[in-house]
């Protein structure tokens, strides 16, 4: 039997998005070095192999998106031979190349499938179930998946982070596909089924981000919710509904809020979302981790380097030495945007934000798909983009990419075959 070329495509994509998953857990649990080190150089070199043999003609729409993300990497490729790079170092790098890697095999599997929305919710479903289950289970069990690097991110501490090394992390990645789950399931599905299957999604990915105490990811998080609710003629009752909310809180004496929050100590979960929510209501100047990224923010505000090539991959110590209270923004800026022009400078910002203009440029001038999920679909991008700022680095996080890159290429492929109802589309209501 002849084995289409797209199976074994859809294959190199789960099985990269399983090493991502798993394999800092086996490393932890098994003691076995990390798999996904390894299979990400592979998987580059495979994609790279591929593309030879490919057909090289691409939409243009689609191109013009790769070629951004592709330029985004190569110029930042040019470390291997212009930095002596540490084993970590490399890593990161290899990790940060996948990302075009991605968005190409992606591309190659949703306009060759025959049932591309099936593919796209199957990935989807996978992707939900390796973020939300593990911290689920370690809340449920206390049994911790991963090593931490600190006791404050340890699971006695109350931070359940699954597969994940910190819950930032696991929360910004549920935070990312949340909008994605609405739009492939919700606005674009067919049956009934397809549609609830996506509430138990939605709910899965708001669960875990609740359970990290991310507070930017919860708000993120409610006002996707709100806005779901708000596109679905119900906005005036929302708004209501957010009102009252507010004006409940507003009317409700401080001390009794902050008496009922320091009184959550029992557990080490509720005790941690608590103690966070406290300090961010009545104690912001008291938040370390806040505290910290405005030192990094604002120096990088008022002494910006002009940069070609960056100092590498996390290797800012030249840059912010001597300036901020801790060295933990050495390596990690806690933005992408930060992290990737003093990383590789101004060719791979550049091409990023060439990038993004292109996203949603295309997607707001699509045609063949509701409002609703136009809007969405935007709001995905806006939602990745706040993302990068939520952990200390997104550089190891490749897959946090996969939403907007489903969204983008299902719509342009839609879009490409001009009209709703062809290899398998879903047809637009």
């Amino acid at each position: 039997m002849k084995i289409k070329s797209y199976t074994l495509y859809i294959l190199m994509i789960y099985t990269m998005l399983c090493a991502y998953m798993v394999g800092p857990m086996l490393s932890f649990k098994a003691g076995i070095p990390r798999i996904d080190n390894p299979m990400s150089l592979l998987f580059v070199c495979a994609t790279l192999f591929i593309a030879l043999f490919e057909n090289k003609r691409f939409p243009t729409k689609i191109a013009a998106a790769l070629m951004c993300l592709a330029f985004m990497v190569a110029w930042s490729a040019l470390h291997l031979v212009i930095s002596p790079l540490t084993n970590t170092q490399f890593a990161d790098l290899m990790f940060f190349l996948v990302v075009p890697c991605f968005f190409y095999l992606l591309y190659l599997c949703i306009s060759r499938v025959e049932e591309p929305l099936v593919f796209i919710q199957r990935l989807i479903t996978v992707f939900t179930l390796f973020i939300s289950l593990p911290p689920l289970v370690e809340v449920a069990t206390g049994i911790q998946f991963v090593n931490t690097s600190g006791e404050e991110l340890s699971l006695e501490a109350g931070a359940a982070k699954g597969l994940f090394f910190n819950p930032n992390n696991m929360a910004t990645t549920a935070v990312c596909l949340a909008p994605a789950v609405l739009i492939f399931f919700n606005y674009l599905g067919r049956t009934a089924k397809e549609k609830s299957a996506g509430w138990v999604l939605f709910a899965l990915l708001g669960a875990v981000t609740f359970v990290s105490a991310s507070r930017t990811a919860i708000a993120c998080y409610l006002a996707l919710l709100a806005l779901h609710f708000i596109y679905r003629k119900n906005g005036l009752t929302t708004l209501f509904s957010i009102a009252a909310a507010y004006l409940l809180f507003a009317v409700t004496p401080s001390h009794i809020i902050q008496n009922f929050l320091l009184s959550l100590t029992g557990n080490p979960f509720l005790e941690r979302f608590s103690s966070r929510l406290y300090l961010f209501l009545y104690d912001f100047g008291s938040d370390n981790s806040v505290s910290y990224r405005q030192e990094i923010y604002t120096y990088f505000r008022e002494h910006p380097p002009l940069l070609y090539t960056g100092y590498g991959p996390k290797d800012f110590g030249e840059y912010f030495g001597g300036h901020l209270s801790h060295s933990l923004g050495f390596e990690n800026p806690h933005s992408f945007i930060i992290e990737l022009y003093l990383g590789f400078g101004m060719i791979s910002l550049l091409a990023f934000l060439g990038y993004v203009v292109t996203y949603f440029a295309n997607i707001a001038s699509a045609k063949l798909i509701t409002g609703k999920t136009r809007f969405f679909a935007l709001i995905s991008m806006a939602v990745f983009l706040l993302g990068g700022f939520i952990p200390s680095s997104i550089l190891r996080l490749p897959f946090l990419w996969l939403p907007c890159f489903l969204i983008f290429i299902y719509i342009m492929c839609i879009h490409r075959n001009n009209r709703a109802y062809m290899s398998g589309f879903a047809p637009i209501n």
